[in-house]
């Protein structure tokens, strides 16, 4: 078992880890989306809208950690 210190640390760590890359790959589609070649006007909202979910997703799972995270600090215990 690990400690509540440890915990917080590898929480942190991880919710850090999957906001930078969500928002890294995000950032990189949605810039270059209108400079890909052979795409129709339909399939790039397509495309925006898919990403706009898998933002959607990215926000609620960062949410999701952060009540993980405050889950660790109130209960106090080191045995996680």
């Amino acid at each position: 078992m690990v400690d509540q210190t440890q915990t917080l640390n590898r929480l942190n760590k991880e919710k850090q880890y999957e906001d930078k890359l969500a928002s890294d790959i995000l950032g990189y589609f949605i810039s270059y989306l209108e400079l890909i070649n052979g795409l129709t006007e339909k399939e790039k909202q397509i495309l925006r809208k898919d990403l706009s979910e898998i933002a959607h997703d990215s926000e609620r799972h960062s949410y999701l950690f952060n009540q993980l995270i405050q889950m660790v600090l109130e209960n106090g215990e080191d045995n996680y």
